[in-house]
C-alpha cells in the first residue's frame, strides 16, 4: 500500500515539475521575443534619421546633378552660336564634300557679266547674300548675289584708267560693313580706294602711292594692306591719314622680319595677322605688335634650288587657327595646322587620269560664315563653293 502511495506521488511530483518547465520556457520564449521587438524599436529610433538625411542628400545630390547638366547644356548652345562653324565638326579643322556647286561664271573667258575671268581676289558678304569679286582684265569690281546666273558692276566698269570712277587692275577687295564701303586695291593705279555699296558716286582714295597687292579689314575698322614695294603690311586707322607699317619693311629676304612681295592677308580676332608670302613659299603669322613673324606654313625648298616647291597664294584661317592655301602650282588646297611640320593636302583639283575633276589653278579662296569653302579658278573662269561636311 505504502509503495503504491509512494509510486503515485512520485507521478505528481514528476508531473508537476515538467509543468514548471514548461512554463519557463514559454516565458524565456516570451522574454526573448520581446527582446527582440525591443531591438528592433530602438535600431529603427537610432536609425531612421540617417536613412532620411541619406535620402534628403541623395535628392539633393540629384538635384545639383541635373543643375549642373542644364547649366552644361545652356553653355553648349551659347558657345555653339558664338563659335558658329567652328563647332559644327568634332575636329579641330574643317572638311568639305566634294560635289562642288559653280556659284559664279562657269560661262568661259571673257568681260560679259556672266563670267568671272582672271578674279584675283573675293570677298563672301553673308548678310547680303552676295560675293564681290575683283575682276583684274575688267578693271571692275562685280557683285554676285547667291544663286543668280550674272552679276553687276559696283565699282569701276568705266575702262581702264586714273579717274576716281575708274579702276586699273584691281587686284583685291574687302568690305566696311559699318559704313557700307567697299575697300579696293586698285593696283595698277598703286592706291586703295573706297566706294560706297549703296550708289557708285564719290569714290575716294584713302591711301595712294602704294602697291597694293591684298587688303583686309578688322572688326574695329582697320585697314590692313600688303604692298610689294616695301614688302611690308600697312595699317590704316579710321578717321587717319596715315598709314602704319605692322609687318615687314626690313627689305626683301628669308629672314622672319622680312617678307617678299607679300600677297592675300588675314587678320584674326586677336589682331594676328597672316601674311601670304608668295615669292618665297610660306604664311606667316605676325601677332599684335611683333617685331617680327612665326613661319605658319613652310617653304619647302630642294637643296639644290631656291625655287619654292611649294607656291602659296589665295589663304583663308579658320576659328581654330588652321590656315588653308591654295596652292597654284601643283592644284591642290592645303592645311597647315598649329605645330605641324608638313601640310595636309585637303583636296587635289584632279584629272581624266586621277578623279573627280574640282579645279585647274586655284587662286583666291575664302570662308563663309557656316564654314563652306569658296575657290576662284582663274583657269576655268568659275568660282566654286564647296559645302562644309559636318559628319
Amino acid at each position: 500500500m505504502n509503495d503504491d502511495f509512494h509510486s503515485i506521488s512520485d507521478k505528481i511530483t514528476s508531473t508537476s515539475t515538467n509543468q514548471s518547465r514548461i512554463s519557463y520556457r514559454k516565458e524565456l520564449v516570451w522574454i526573448t521575443f520581446g527582446v527582440i521587438i525591443i531591438l528592433i524599436i530602438v535600431s529603427i529610433t537610432i536609425l531612421l534619421p540617417f536613412i532620411m538625411i541619406k535620402n534628403k542628400n541623395t535628392s539633393q545630390i540629384t538635384t545639383i546633378t541635373t543643375t549642373i547638366t542644364t547649366t552644361t547644356a545652356t553653355a553648349t548652345a551659347t558657345t555653339t552660336e558664338e563659335l558658329s562653324f567652328t563647332s559644327m565638326s568634332n575636329n579641330n579643322y574643317l572638311k568639305w564634300k566634294l560635289d562642288f556647286s559653280i556659284v559664279a561664271g562657269g560661262n568661259g573667258y571673257g568681260s560679259n557679266l556672266n563670267q568671272a575671268s582672271l578674279t584675283r581676289g573675293i570677298y563672301i558678304d553673308d548678310d547680303n547674300q552676295t560675293i564681290y569679286i575683283t575682276q583684274y582684265n575688267s578693271d571692275r569690281i562685280v557683285g554676285w548675289k547667291f544663286g543668280e546666273k550674272s552679276g553687276e558692276v559696283v565699282a569701276g566698269g568705266n575702262k581702264q584708267g586714273k579717274k576716281l570712277n575708274q579702276l586699273n587692275n584691281p587686284s583685291d577687295v574687302t568690305v566696311d560693313k559699318k559704313n557700307n564701303l567697299l575697300i579696293i586695291c586698285d593696283q595698277g593705279n598703286e592706291r586703295v580706294v573706297q566706294w560706297s555699296r549703296q550708289k557708285q558716286i564719290d569714290p575716294k582714295i584713302i591711301i595712294d602711292d602704294i602697291k597694293c597687292n591684298g587688303v583686309t579689314i578688322d572688326n574695329d575698322g582697320n585697314i590692313y594692306v600688303s604692298e610689294g614695294k616695301k614688302h611690308s603690311v600697312k595699317r590704316l586707322k579710321p578717321g587717319e591719314t596715315k598709314v602704319t607699317t605692322v609687318a615687314g619693311e626690313n627689305g626683301c629676304g628669308y629672314n622672319t622680319n622680312q617678307l617678299n612681295n607679300p600677297a592675300y592677308i588675314f587678320v584674326d580676332e586677336q589682331y594676328s595677322i597672316y601674311v601670304s608670302d608668295h615669292e618665297y613659299g610660306r604664311v606667316t603669322k605676325w601677332i599684335k605688335n611683333a617685331k617680327e613673324g612665326i613661319i605658319v606654313a613652310k617653304e619647302q625648298i630642294p637643296e639644290d634650288s631656291h625655287s619654292p616647291m611649294f607656291y602659296p597664294c589665295g589663304m583663308a584661317v579658320d576659328h581654330f587657327g588652321n590656315v588653308y592655301v591654295s596652292d597654284s602650282h601643283h592644284r591642290r588646297i592645303v592645311r597647315w595646322s598649329k605645330g605641324s611640320t608638313e601640310c595636309y593636302i585637303v583636296m587635289n583639283g584632279g584629272n581624266s587620269e586621277h578623279p573627280p575633276v574640282l579645279f585647274n589653278t586655284p587662286e583666291a579662296i575664302s570662308l563663309d560664315g557656316e564654314g563652306n569653302l569658296y575657290i576662284a579658278d582663274s583657269q576655268d573662269n568659275q568660282i566654286l563653293k564647296f559645302d562644309v561636311d559636318v559628319n
